[in-house]
């Protein structure tokens, strides 16, 4: 799979810092059913937007990663997968790092009813399908003040980008 972009210290924070931390892995998508909406996660006590995907646990496959993800924060299947890039995150100042593989969904179902963890329910965590427009909107925009919620924001937005620019299953 190909780098998307590398997101380090000194793009979000404007200093320099590295880690070298044995990466977190995580699988996550651009999501587009079939009346060409996209899924959109929202967190209500963070205030955050953004894209469905979370870890790949120990040993286990990444597309089974991602199709387990988007089941559980969707409540979709993923009956097209296709590759877009990974984005490396390497935080130096909290020594972080995680790589974030990427793919664009196509979903035949009608909206399910997604399975959020504890974590997500106590934070107040649901999916709303949305336009592109309106999806990129939505990550893109805020101005966030913690550095986290930056980092986040940053790898979502370089999915995005690399999604327009490529028309992927349009």
């Amino acid at each position: 799979m190909k780098q998307i972009c590398e997101i380090t210290d000194k793009d979000i924070l404007d200093r320099d810092g590295y880690s070298n931390a044995k990466p977190r892995l995580t699988a996550r998508a651009i999501v587009k059913n079939k009346e060409n909406m996209y899924a959109i996660m929202y967190s209500e006590d963070f205030d955050f937007y953004s894209l469905p995907g979370g870890a790949v646990e120990e040993n286990e496959d990444i597309c089974l990663a991602l199709k387990r993800e988007i089941a559980e924060e969707t409540g979709c299947t993923c009956d097209r997968i296709e590759e877009l890039g990974y984005v490396y995150e390497n935080r130096g100042h909290c020594d972080y790092t995680q790589i974030s593989y990427y793919f664009v969904v196509t979903t035949n179902d009608t909206i399910l009813k997604p399975v959020f963890t504890d974590d997500e329910n106590a934070h107040r965590t649901s999916v709303s399908w949305y336009t592109l427009d309106e999806a990129i909107k939505l990550i893109a925009s805020p101005i966030y003040d913690k550095v986290q919620r930056k980092f986040l924001q940053a790898r979502d937005i370089a999915a995005l980008k690399e999604y327009t620019k490529n028309n992927l299953m349009e």
